[in-house]
């Protein structure tokens, strides 16, 4: 089909007309400037639209190259679209321009985890806590990622730390079901396959290290390391409720609290206690009523301690000695 000479001179014509009335009532549109686009980035991330806000904050960085805080959210937004292998190379810019917030931190572990890099995202969750203890998305993740690492004891004492602390504030427990999920998934795995068979590694806790330990039909407890303290403690209730069997060897012990009171207490020594993967026999310990679960130096001095700081993060490493 062709078409006529007319026609042809209608479309050349019609063309620079178009245009000279889009110039004229104002049709073109303008670019935005950085803190238009910083504001409409903000309210579509409010409003869900991540769509938007992807295209929004990608055009923002392109004019800002130096914002840390920027990248960091175009990273969050790519984190909740799916786009994690994009998302990890916003976050890792960000914290080159000196980023270290807690969202930053969670959304690049669970980017990290995503893309099963799991041993970077257990440390990036670590860090994340380390910022804000009470996070719990952030302590349920890293507890799964331990326990896919075949680490349910450092999971456990993860976990069961922050239940204790919460305890001692007068709220309820967090994590129950989740401890309850480990301990069940733990007791059906092959010990062979733990890798905690030669160490036992610990994390703090609003400022200190809790063991994971079983005693008798106990569920796992979060004792506190106490190195100041010469033996181990456990409350009336905990050693009843255990089961355990144990021998009374004093009565009538007279002991200092680590805030300063003086209380009786039992001297007895306990069958057997597990600390996390290890067994142990005729456990010196004091049993007192109410008082805080602990383990002293006596305990202590059946393994080798070493602490270190990971990058900001500190952990308490416990080996058995060589007898």
């Amino acid at each position: 089909m062709t078409t006529s000479l007319h026609a042809k001179r209608l479309i050349v014509l019609t063309l620079p007309v178009t245009l000279v009335a889009l110039a004229l009532f104002g049709c073109t549109q303008t670019p935005k400037t950085p803190a238009e686009l910083q504001k409409s980035a903000i309210a579509c991330m409010r409003s869900q639209d991540l769509k938007c806000a992807e295209q929004d904050w990608r055009a923002y960085v392109r004019m800002r190259p130096n914002d840390g805080v920027a990248f960091a959210r175009l990273g969050i937004v790519q984190n909740q679209r799916g786009e994690d292998a994009q998302a990890v190379g916003q976050f890792q810019k960000a914290i080159a321009l000196g980023e270290g917030t807690y969202d930053l931190f969670y959304y690049y572990a669970n980017s990290l985890a995503n893309l099963g890099k799991t041993d970077a995202a257990i440390d990036w969750y670590y860090k994340t806590l380390d910022v804000v203890p009470s996070l719990v998305d952030a302590r349920g993740n890293l507890a799964k990622l331990l326990v896919q690492k075949k680490r349910y004891f450092e999971a456990l004492a993860l976990l069961a730390a922050f239940d204790h602390h919460l305890v001692a504030i007068g709220q309820q427990p967090y994590f129950t079901g989740q401890r309850i999920a480990i301990e069940s998934d733990m007791r059906q795995a092959d010990p062979k396959q733990f890798e905690e068979k030669s160490q036992l590694r610990l994390s703090k806790t609003y400022g200190n290290f809790y063991a994971p330990v079983i005693l008798s039909q106990s569920r796992v407890t979060a004792f506190m390391v106490d190195t100041g303290a010469t033996i181990s403690v456990v409350s009336d209730a905990f050693l009843k409720k255990s089961k355990a069997r144990y021998e009374v060897l004093r009565t009538s012990v007279e002991a200092t609290t680590a805030d300063g009171r003086h209380i009786r207490a039992h001297l007895i020594n306990i069958d057997s206690m597990r600390l996390g993967a290890f067994y142990l026999k005729n456990v010196s310990a004091l049993e007192c009523p109410s008082c805080q679960l602990l383990l002293g130096e006596k305990t202590l001095s059946r393994f080798d301690l070493s602490s270190s700081k990971v990058e900001g993060v500190e952990f308490l490493t416990l080996r058995p000695r060589k007898i």
